[in-house]
């Protein structure tokens, strides 16, 4: 089954750098996997190609309005971004994001017809005190909340820990992929819905042939390994 690959490159490179990164991945990229490449906002009408689709790293809450520098779903929408991530740990840690702010995103998304990528994931808190399933149902519950199942099945799910990202250090494997079903089952069970969740925390080349094999792992959600083309053509090469 093809894996969902997502490059999450968060605020990075320049527009030289891009330009080296667009160029050796329209070049070298071969795969049957599904690929989608998440730059900055100002680097989105630069990745153009059959071979992998676009991702908006966030999108804005409002619909439209004098709200300055966000951007919204239906300007994604008019540039053919397929894509947008929301609820990432950064957004809910370091700008405040709450699951109301998540939740009216989410709902931007899926009118404009822009599949969600949600992040969700317990910190190290929940973790010690073996609250993470307990964590993880109440946000799920209340980020998918009120949404028609035929929108809710354009929602991809994220699961990473907060704890994993950019520490290097990753859940075990077998915690990743009981985690991950626990997931879709609460989803299944809540709204009668089968979603692909991907795993994201710390990927690297060195690891990714412990996760690749996951039988509940959709795909991989992959962050400062995707901004260096060789290291993120090779995790895609071992996937």
């Amino acid at each position: 089954m093809n894996k969902i690959i997502v490059a999450n490159m968060k605020m990075s490179m320049t527009l030289k750098e891009i330009g080296y990164y667009i160029k050796v991945l329209n070049d070298k990229l071969d795969t049957d996997n599904d690929v989608i490449i998440a730059p900055s906002f100002i680097f989105l009408p630069y990745f153009k190609s059959d071979k992998y689709l676009t991702c908006a790293q966030d999108v804005s809450e409002y619909e439209s309005g004098p709200y300055t520098g966000e951007v919204s779903a239906l300007q994604l929408k008019s540039i053919n971004v397929k894509y947008t991530i929301v609820g990432h740990s950064e957004r809910r840690n370091i700008f405040h994001e709450n699951s109301a702010i998540i939740h009216n995103k989410i709902k931007h998304c899926l009118d404009n017809d822009i599949s969600p990528i949600v992040c969700i994931g317990e910190d190290k808190k929940e973790r010690i005190s073996m609250t993470t399933e307990q964590f993880l149902r109440r946000d799920i519950l209340e980020l998918l909340q009120d949404f028609p199942k035929e929108q809710l099945e354009n929602v991809i799910i994220a699961y990473e820990p907060k704890w994993a990202i950019g520490t290097g250090i990753t859940p075990t494997p077998k915690e990743i992929d009981e985690t991950i079903f626990f997931i879709k089952d609460i989803v299944e069970s809540a709204f009668k819905v089968d979603v692909k969740v991907l795993y994201g925390g710390s990927i690297n080349k060195e690891n990714i042939s412990d996760f690749k094999k996951l039988k509940n792992v959709d795909g991989f959600l992959i962050g400062g390994s995707s901004t260096d083309i060789d290291e993120f053509l090779e995790i895609i090469e071992q996937i």
